[in-house]
């Protein structure tokens, strides 16, 4: 969880110092696919998604891959 606040504060930091109307945030999963079945994986992903659904739009969050 910590690691996760630091990132949240980072991405606040880096978007305030641009000019564009939003904060900022990160989000995760302690899910370890590791010793998993495909189809466990998949219903974790699909279950994640549900949940996350009513927080993401353009109004709402910019999700954004993680590069690196």
């Amino acid at each position: 969880l910590s690691i996760l606040k630091f990132l949240g504060f980072e991405q606040t930091f880096k978007n305030a110092l641009t000019t564009l109307p939003m904060g900022g945030g990160k989000g995760g999963s302690d899910f370890d696919p590791k010793g998993k079945s495909e189809g466990e994986v998949m219903r974790f992903c699909q279950a994640l998604m549900t949940e996350l659904y009513r927080h993401l739009g353009a109004d709402t969050d910019v999700p954004a891959g993680d590069i690196g």
